[in-house]
C-alpha cells in the first residue's frame, strides 16, 4: 500500500468506527475482569520486562489495534478492581473516560477560546459552579484548568508571591533576599508545596513546617507562634498553604483557623484542596472544609473524588483580578487585550503556566450532565461508609490498630503479631514485608507510609464497588500472609 492510499485508510471514517468497536471489546473485557476479579490488581513484570514489550511491538506494526488495547489494559493497574486500595486515584466512571476521548479525538487546546470553544465554554461554566459551592460570590472569582495539583498549587503561590513581591515576576528575587521570603504549611502537607517554593526562588528551607496536632492537623498554637516569632527570626512569611486534606493520613487542617490567623497576618490564604475539595458535593460531609470559603485561593482535583480520568484540576481565585497575576507576560499573535470580539476573559494561556492544554472539563461536565450532582455525592459517602466500615473492622480485631480515626477515605493500620515480643523497628519491617507480599501475590494493592518514624499500612478507599466482604478479605489476608 503506497503512502497516500495508507493516509486515506488511517483517518477513514469506517477505519475509525471498527477501532472503536474494538476498544467497546476490550473495555467490556477489561471491567469485566476487574469486577469478577479473575486477574490480578498489579502485573506481576518488572519495568525490563515492560520495556521489552512495549520496544518488540514498536518494529511489528502487523500488530492489530485490539491486540495493542488489550495489552495495555492488562498490563496496567487494575483501579476498577474492587481489592485496588492503594493510591488517591479512582476507577474513572466510564463514561467521563469516553467524554474524555472526545477532546482528544478532536484535538482541542484550550489555552485560546477560539481553539477550543466549546470546551472552553465548559471549562468556565464548571469553575462558576465549583466556585458557588466554595461559598464564593458569582460574578467576583475566576479560575483556570490545570494538569494536575501541583501545577495548580505552584501557579497560585506564584500569584501569591507576585502579588507580594511587587515587581518580582519582571526582576525575579534578588531584591527581596535579605528580609527571607517564606510560607508556612503543615508538616504533613504534599512535597509539592516545597517543590513550588524551590521553583518559585524562596528555597524549599524557607518552607516553614508547622507540627501537627493530636488529629494530625496544623497546629493552629505553634503556628501563632511562629508567625509572631517571624520578623525576629528573619522571615517574611507572605503565604499559609492549608491542606484539604492530607496525602498521608486525609486529615483537613482548621481552614476556619487558619483563616483567622492569615487576616491577622495579612498572610495569602491558599487551600491544596486536591483531594478533598470534592467533599463540598455531599450536603453530609462539607463541614469538613468550614472556612475555604474564606481562602484567596483553592486547588481542586476533579480526578481524584470526582472519578474522572487524570488530568483534571481547577485553580480557583476568590478575587477575580488576582487570576491573571502569576504570569504576565504578551503575546499579542494569540491573546489581544483589546479584541473586539471581547474574547480576552476567555484565554485561558495568560492564567496558566501551559501555553498548550487540554480541554480538561469535558470529562466533568459530562457526568455531571448524565447522573447529576448528587450521583457523584453518593460516590463520596460510599468511600466514607466504606473507610468507616474498616475502622470498625480493625478497632473490633484484636491483632490491628489504626495510626488514626478516619476524616476521609484515607486509613493508616498495621498488623500486631499477638503472643509476640516486637521492637517498634521489627514492627515497622513486618508491615512493609506484608505491603511487599501483597504486591507479589497481586490480590489486592494497598501502599504505605510512615508516621512519626514508623512504617504502617495505608489504604485509599474509593472504589465503590468495594464492599465490607472486600475489606474483611484484605484483613484475613494479611493474617495470613
Amino acid at each position: 500500500m503506497d503512502s497516500s492510499s495508507k493516509i486515506d485508510r488511517v483517518f477513514s471514517p469506517t477505519e475509525t468506527k471498527n477501532l472503536v468497536n474494538d476498544l467497546a471489546l476490550c473495555l467490556e473485557q477489561y471491567y469485566r475482569e476487574c469486577q469478577a476479579m479473575t486477574s490480578r490488581t498489579v502485573p506481576p513484570l518488572t519495568p525490563e520486562v515492560y520495556m521489552e514489550l512495549v520496544r518488540e511491538k514498536l518494529t511489528d506494526n502487523r500488530t492489530s489495534f485490539k491486540e495493542l488495547a488489550n495489552l495495555a489494559l492488562s498490563q496496567g493497574h487494575h483501579l476498577h478492581d474492587p481489592r485496588y486500595m492503594g493510591h488517591q486515584v479512582p476507577p474513572a466512571i466510564p463514561a467521563a473516560a469516553l467524554f474524555d476521548v472526545l477532546g482528544r479525538a478532536s484535538s482541542q487546546g484550550a489555552a485560546v477560546f477560539e481553539m477550543a470553544p466549546f470546551g472552553t465554554a465548559v471549562e468556565k461554566v464548571m469553575i462558576n459552579e465549583l466556585g458557588k459551592m466554595i461559598g464564593w460570590k458569582e460574578g467576583g472569582f475566576a479560575g483556570i484548568g490545570t494538569h494536575g495539583g501541583t501545577l495548580a498549587n505552584v501557579t497560585a503561590l506564584l500569584a501569591a508571591r507576585n502579588i507580594y513581591y511587587k515587581d518580582s515576576w519582571k526582576k525575579g528575587m534578588r531584591d527581596f533576599l535579605e528580609a527571607k521570603p517564606a510560607l508556612m504549611t503543615s508538616a504533613d502537607s504534599h512535597y509539592c508545596i516545597a517543590r513550588a517554593c524551590g521553583i518559585l526562588g524562596i528555597g524549599t528551607s524557607q518552607v516553614i513546617k508547622v507540627p501537627v496536632d493530636s488529629k494530625r492537623r496544623m497546629d493552629l498554637k505553634k503556628s501563632r507562634e511562629i508567625l509572631q516569632a517571624s520578623k525576629s527570626n528573619g522571615l517574611n512569611i507572605f503565604a499559609i498553604v492549608g491542606s484539604a486534606c492530607t496525602t498521608p493520613t486525609g486529615s483537613f487542617d482548621d481552614l476556619k483557623g487558619i483563616a483567622s490567623l492569615a487576616r491577622e497576618f495579612k498572610l495569602w490564604f491558599h487551600v491544596d484542596g486536591a483531594h478533598g475539595a470534592s467533599f463540598l458535593f455531599s450536603e453530609k460531609y462539607k463541614h469538613l472544609l468550614e472556612g475555604i470559603e474564606e481562602a484567596d485561593s483553592v486547588a481542586w482535583d476533579a480526578h481524584k473524588m470526582l472519578f474522572v480520568p487524570a488530568l483534571s484540576t481547577y485553580l480557583l481565585y476568590k478575587d477575580a483580578r488576582n487570576s491573571w497575576e502569576a504570569f504576565a507576560q504578551e503575546a499579542p499573535y494569540l491573546f489581544d487585550p483589546n479584541d473586539p470580539q471581547g474574547l480576552a476573559e476567555f484565554d485561558g494561556g495568560l492564567r496558566t503556566m501551559e501555553c498548550t492544554k487540554g480541554v480538561l472539563s469535558l470529562a466533568l461536565w459530562g457526568v455531571w450532565s448524565l447522573y447529576g450532582k448528587e450521583f457523584l455525592a453518593s460516590l463520596i459517602e460510599k468511600a466514607m461508609e466504606n473507610t468507616k466500615t474498616l475502622y470498625r473492622l480493625i478497632t473490633n480485631s484484636k491483632d490491628f490498630e489504626v495510626a488514626h480515626e478516619p476524616q476521609c477515605n484515607i486509613l493508616c493500620f498495621r498488623f500486631i503479631p499477638t503472643g509476640i515480643e516486637h521492637s517498634e523497628e521489627s514492627l515497622s519491617q513486618l508491615q512493609q514485608n506484608i505491603r511487599n507480599q501483597l504486591l507479589k501475590d497481586g490480590e489486592g494493592y494497598i501502599t504505605g507510609t510512615r508516621i512519626e518514624g514508623r512504617y504502617w499500612l495505608r489504604v485509599t478507599i474509593i472504589n465503590p464497588l468495594t464492599n465490607e466482604t472486600h475489606l474483611s478479605r484484605l484483613l484475613d489476608k494479611i493474617r495470613g500472609i
